[in-house]
Parts: C-alpha cells; sequence; structure tokens
C-alpha cells in the first residue's frame, strides 16, 4: 500500500530542536493527523503483516501486547506474535486492533519502516529531524546505528506503564488525546544509577516507578497533530484520554556502545562490593571501564559466536535506509 508523503512531517521550531536535541524534551508538532495509513482500518491491515512476517526483527515477533488495566508502575506480562502459525497470530493482531475500543489493551506494531508507505512517513521524519538539526545533522546522522518506526494502538484511559528506552525518540500523536509523564533522567533520586546499570547490563525493565517523585515529572497534554521529544533514558509513563489512541515512534538507536559497556562495568564493579563513580565524573576513568568492557565482550562474542551481535537483515535493513536518507 502506497500513499503520499507531505514535504514534510515533523514541525518544530528550529532552535528549541538543535538546543534540547536528546538533552531534554520538548514539543513538536506534525502532518500525519488524516494520513490514511493511520486509520483504524488500515492499521488492522498493518497487524496482520507485521503479525506474519517469517523473519521478524524480534524474536519473540514484531506484535507485542497487553491486555487489562495497569497502573504506572505496574509491570505487565506481554503477548507476542510467535511466527508459527502465521494464519493464527494475523487473525490474534487484527481482531484485537478491531476490539481496541473495549479491550482495555495496548499494542506496539514494531519496524513498521518494513511496509510500503511506512516507510515513506518514517524516511521524511527522519530528513526533517536532520534537517532542523541544522549544521550538526551531519554529525548526528552519523552518529545514528539505525531508525525505526513503531505504531501504538491504545484503548481508552489505558497506562502506558513507567520505564526508559535506549533510543532517542519523536512520538506523534494522531488520533485521541493522551498525556506524557516525562522525568529528568539526572535526577539521581528518580533514576538511580544502579537501575541504569541493571536496565543495561542484564533487564531492560528494571527502571521502578517512584510515585512519590511524581509531583516532579514534566507532563504534556497530547492531541492529534502535536507530539513530544524523548531523549535517551529519559523515564516517562503514559496515561490514555477517553478514547482509542494511535501514536507513531520515530527513534534513533545510537552507537553507544562506549555509554552502554562503561554502565555494564559499572554494574559488574558494584557486585564486586565497589562503588564505580557516575559516568562523566572521570572521563579518563570513564574511557578506561568502557574499553577494557568491549575487549571483554569481544573475546566472549569469539568464544560464542552470535551472541550479542546484530541480524544481518537489521544492518542491510539500517543501510538501505541511510542510503536513502542521504540520497535525499
Amino acid at each position: 500500500m502506497m500513499d503520499a508523503v507531505a514535504d514534510h512531517v515533523m514541525e518544530c521550531d528550529a532552535d528549541v530542536f538543535r538546543r534540547n536535541l536528546n538533552l531534554l524534551p520538548y514539543e513538536i508538532g506534525h502532518t500525519l493527523t488524516d494520513h490514511p495509513l493511520f486509520q483504524l482500518e488500515a492499521l488492522v491491515e498493518l497487524a496482520q503483516r507485521v503479525a506474519a512476517r517469517k523473519n521478524p526483527h524480534m524474536s519473540g515477533g514484531d506484535v507485542y501486547f497487553t491486555e487489562g488495566a495497569i497502573e504506572a508502575g505496574t509491570k505487565p506480562v506481554y503477548t507476542g506474535t510467535s511466527g508459527d502459525r502465521p494464519e493464527a497470530e494475523r487473525v490474534r493482531a487484527a481482531d484485537l486492533v478491531r476490539k481496541i475500543e473495549l479491550a482495555e489493551a495496548w499494542i506496539i506494531l514494531k519496524h513498521v519502516e518494513r511496509e510500503d508507505g511506512y516507510r515513506e512517513v518514517m524516511e521524511q521524519a527522519v530528513v526533517d529531524a536532520l534537517r532542523l538539526a541544522g549544521p550538526a545533522g551531519q554529525e548526528l546522522f552519523r552518529k545514528i546505528k539505525w531508525f525505526e518506526a513503531i505504531v501504538f494502538i491504545t484503548s481508552p484511559n489505558r497506562v502506558t506503564e513507567y520505564h526508559i528506552d535506549r533510543e532517542c525518540s519523536w512520538i506523534f500523536q494522531i488520533r485521541g488525546n493522551k498525556s506524557i509523564h516525562l522525568f529528568d533522567r539526572a535526577d539521581k533520586d528518580v533514576v538511580p544509577e544502579e537501575e541504569l546499570e541493571r536496565f543495561y547490563t542484564v533487564d531492560n525493565r528494571a527502571s521502578q516507578y517512584k510515585p512519590q517523585f511524581e509531583e516532579r515529572a514534566l507532563v504534556y497534554d497530547m492531541v492529534p497533530g502535536t507530539g513530544v521529544h524523548i531523549p535517551v533514558n529519559t523515564p516517562h509513563w503514559l496515561k490514555n484520554g477517553n478514547n482509542v489512541s494511535i501514536t507513531l515512534n520515530v527513534n534513533f538507536q545510537f552507537h553507544d556502545a562506549e555509554i552502554s559497556n562503561l554502565y555494564k562495568a559499572n554494574y559488574y564493579l558494584r557486585k564486586l562490593g565497589l562503588k564505580p563513580a557516575i559516568p562523566g565524573t572521570h572521563k579518563t576513568a570513564d574511557r578506561a571501564k568502557a574499553w577494557a568492557f568491549t575487549c571483554a565482550l569481544a573475546v566472549k562474542r569469539k568464544l560464542k559466536p552470535g551472541d550479542g551481535v546484530v541480524p544481518v537483515e537489521s544492518k542491510e535493513q539500517k543501510r538501505r535506509i541511510a542510503e536513502l536518507v542521504a540520497a535525499r
């Protein structure tokens, strides 16, 4: 399915974009509100295609969802599509989208840029981001490891639990209203170093919601045509309004091995009873720790090929999208 993309997707004051990029959240606008690919009927078809992928990006499939009411601090069990029974999985995913108004569900369709039409939307959003970055756009592009586009479909009044992400992202609210509660990633009451170390090393869901600090949250009430930039490691949770919500997330995965390996090194040092310095406190020591851990991982991967290595398909996808963006 192909649909025309406007000459731009993302709208933002260039000074705000450049000053706060990957540092602080800020509001954006967008042109996707009436785009036919993000209407519920089109998303039923999209869910069918994503659920039936024979080579999903995620080992558990590229469709995930949870059902039932939760609170911000809940850690729900995610259900996914395995791909072992493509016909059944297509029906399952499509039915949940169809009944989304009454399902108390949160559905995530990952890597939708693999699909015609959605790929073009993501590429235009990436081009917009690089343009808004101005002279720093070339350096920003160099730092990007790969791109991803995700669609979230959410039932009325549903909460998306508190979490942090490795990605630098922009979310575009297309249908329905939703509030996003964002916290300062530098606030160590909210984001202790131990949580970040566990997040990067052993548990993607290590972050813990602390209701006593809720008053510190920066809250944006998003409506169709608006959105928010979420820097890496910025804790957040979301509450849907009294309506079905459709949201697009466009994100960048950076070449961040040095940063992630530094947190991993600190995790193991802490397990030995030491008190490692917060990253950024001692830059020379940071580089030494990150280098040592990177070397250890390289040895591990030689002993156990495939462990921690990005799949070839993901590398090809990243390269193809990068070439398309560079050619614009």
